[in-house]
């Protein structure tokens, strides 16, 4: 089964939700860089809940800084649990490159936006060099390719089927959504329109907020004293203006002991304004480095303990590094959660 669902923005203004006949779902503009709200997001949204629709946002990339623009969608998206896409494509005066990508990801998440699916054509992902898109993936995001069948603008609106070269992998990655037309003329404007390769109950929950896994107990091996470690290890990060604390982990994925994903949580507590701490996060991967960075990242000193990487670490991780920027006398503590393969 394939559903279809378009994306839009305050160019299709006053298109009415309710007279698309082929929309299973909705991708909605919601804000560009730190400069521009969508005028007609919020009334689409609304639309969507009221059809019952599932209802995706996307922010359009710039350069500017990642976390002024992830704050400026945190407070423009209206509802923080609704899946999210970065739109990762060029300008006439802007070329994005995958590292401010990266970084727009991590503040999203760091701010609590449920970011799952990055934008990013076939096309200028070979402009900009056919990079590895494994930090992309680690981050919890899924691909949305784009092809047109005879070119933009004369793309025949009939989906091509579920064999189409748009749901070709690249980049270590594999389509999740394919944008297939940018012609389609359903609710009687020029739409893009996108399919899914399953039903609703699907795609929801393929861009549901991922949750830890369920951690189970490890066989082990006494030869190998990789198979020694704990499927879950917890403790302080001491106080201090600027400390910083190396954390050694479970290479994720790379393990000889079979171990897979592995999570890292930060908790805390008892702070002025309701947020414990703020700190610079960091991973360090095997071959790469501090590759995976989160340069001020908020504790909250109520509620549940969260997750500064937004999902499982990168493969081969070795440690992360976390370092005190403000609050350094708030009680804070980590939690390593490796899964067993």
């Amino acid at each position: 089964m394939t559903i279809f669902g378009p994306d839009i923005s305050s160019y299709q203004r006053g298109l009415n939700l309710a007279s698309l006949a082929n929309a299973s779902f909705v991708i909605a503009k919601t804000t560009e860089g730190t400069y521009y709200t969508d005028p007609d997001y919020d009334g689409w949204r609304l639309q969507s809940a009221a059809l019952h629709k599932p209802f995706i946002w996307y922010h359009f990339l710039s350069g500017e800084m990642a976390s002024a623009q992830a704050a400026h969608t945190a407070a423009k998206v209206g509802d923080k649990s609704l899946p999210g896409m970065l739109d990762f494509e060029p300008t006439p005066t802007f070329r994005p490159t995958l590292a401010q990508a990266i970084a727009y990801v991590d503040a999203a998440h760091a701010a609590g936006l449920n970011l799952r699916l990055v934008y990013l054509p076939r096309w200028y992902w070979q402009q900009i060099g056919s990079p590895d898109l494994g930090a992309l993936r680690d981050r919890g995001l899924q691909l949305v390719s784009s092809a047109y069948p005879g070119g933009s603008g004369s793309a025949p609106a009939i989906y091509p089927g579920d064999k189409a070269t748009g749901w070709g992998p690249y980049g270590g990655m594999t389509p999740l959504l394919y944008q297939f037309t940018d012609k389609a003329s359903d609710g009687g404007q020029p739409l893009d329109y996108n399919a899914f390769q399953g039903d609703v109950a699907a795609f929801e929950a393929a861009l549901a907020i991922p949750q830890a896994p369920q951690v189970p107990t490890p066989t082990t091996n006494p030869a190998d004293p990789e198979d020694d470690m704990p499927a879950f290890a917890t403790g302080p990060i001491p106080t201090g203006d600027g400390a910083k604390t190396v954390i050694g982990l479970p290479p994720a994925n790379a393990g000889t002991a079979g171990w897979g994903n592995v999570w890292f949580t930060l908790a805390c507590d008892w702070a002025a304004d309701g947020v414990a701490a703020h700190v610079r996060v960091a991973a360090w991967v095997h071959g790469e480095g501090w590759s995976h960075i989160v340069e001020n990242f908020a504790v909250p000193q109520y509620g549940d303990r969260v997750n500064p990487f937004g999902g499982p670490l990168p493969t081969g991780v070795q440690k992360v590094s976390v370092e005190r920027l403000d609050s350094p006398d708030a009680p804070l503590a980590y939690l390593i959660e490796a899964a067993h393969r």
